[in-house]
């Protein structure tokens, strides 16, 4: 996410998720240039309604993970044990969910019962209703291998943005990235039983990564030594700017969030701030940076709130005194923007 909004950060697009894009008010609030240049937000892919949008020779990129990492995230950071009624007195929600999962699902808010089975391959463009449809599910995977440019995997995340690298002409600097969630610790937690019934709940997104997590370890298999030698400068790279950056990690809080403390001879890097902020709060900035002329007060005091509540347990991510000005936007500093 980090990466994304850093080529991202004037756009907040309001896209309609997890209904069809909102292509129409896009092109009503398109900027003063009259173009679009990225979408990196949540959408649920549709390839006419980007190519809509963004000018031509656009690419398409996506991020799939194991799914069984991808339910327990979902599970855990919308809280579904509290979202569903019949889950809040079970000590093992997990296991009371895989009871019944098809009638417990439909007792969730609409707002998230579409993430509860097959989240990326409904993310992807997959019709719900289709889910038991096997000679569909074949046509959707082909469809997604040929609308994509680079599907990466998230379990070979540095061989993956060292391919979007090339396929971008991006610098290798560009690619930094810090850690700031412990997902895939969920599963240690979880009963063997229930992560096979996990997987089998979502067993089109597993097809679906399965098929693209092979294409990709054949990709990268097939790369020459260039290539494997930009992945380990990638990893050295990330270790000089986390241990530059960053004094220490704190304590795990909300479930999987990771903090961390500023280096004192960076403690007014912009991009130190910038990769320790979290997506959802770098995207309440891009919101005010954007329409900065329309947003009433009670947003922009929901948002300081929000920052400086989270700045108590993740010291390094940017402060209010930060973006404030993004209302009246002032000068870059090339010297803390450009120091890595």
């Amino acid at each position: 996410s980090g990466i994304n909004a850093e080529y991202g950060y004037p756009l907040k697009l309001n896209i309609n998720y997890p209904g069809k894009m909102n292509a129409h008010y896009l092109e009503s609030v398109r900027p003063v240039n009259g173009e679009y240049n990225i979408l990196c937000q949540y959408i649920r892919h549709d390839k006419m309604d980007v190519l809509r949008l963004l000018p031509d020779g656009v690419i398409f990129t996506t991020l799939l993970r194991h799914p069984l990492d991808q339910f327990l995230s979902v599970f855990n950071n919308f809280d579904i044990k509290s979202a569903i009624p019949n889950l809040q007195v079970y000590h093992n929600p997990y296991r009371e969910f895989f009871r019944n999962p098809d009638r417990i699902a439909k007792l969730s808010p609409d707002s998230i019962y579409h993430m509860l089975q097959n989240s990326m391959s409904f993310d992807l463009g997959l019709n719900p209703i289709k889910f038991k449809e096997s000679d569909v599910v074949d046509e959707f995977i082909a469809k997604v291998d040929q609308d994509f440019h680079l599907v990466m995997i998230l379990e070979m995340l540095d061989e993956s943005l060292v391919l979007l690298k090339r396929l971008m002409c991006w610098d290798l600097k560009q690619l930094i990235y810090v850690k700031l969630s412990m997902n895939n610790e969920y599963k240690s937690s979880v009963d063997e039983d229930i992560q096979q019934k996990i997987l089998e709940w979502n067993a089109i997104d597993l097809r679906l990564y399965d098929h693209f997590k092979a294409k990709l370890e054949t990709l990268v298999a097939a790369q020459d030594e260039s290539f494997h030698a930009e992945v380990a400068a990638l990893k050295a790279l990330n270790t000089a700017f986390w241990k530059e950056c960053y004094t220490n990690a704190l304590p795990v809080f909300n479930g999987n969030k990771i903090g961390f403390i500023l280096s004192e001879d960076h403690k007014n890097n912009a991009t130190c701030k910038l990769l320790a902020t979290d997506d959802v709060t770098q995207t309440h900035i891009i919101g005010m940076k954007q329409f900065k002329a329309l947003i009433p007060p009670s947003d922009v005091l929901m948002v300081r709130n929000h920052m400086q509540n989270l700045k108590k347990r993740n010291p390094a991510m940017l402060e209010w005194n930060d973006v404030k000005d993004v209302l009246q936007p002032a000068k870059e500093d090339p010297d803390t923007v450009n120091e890595f």
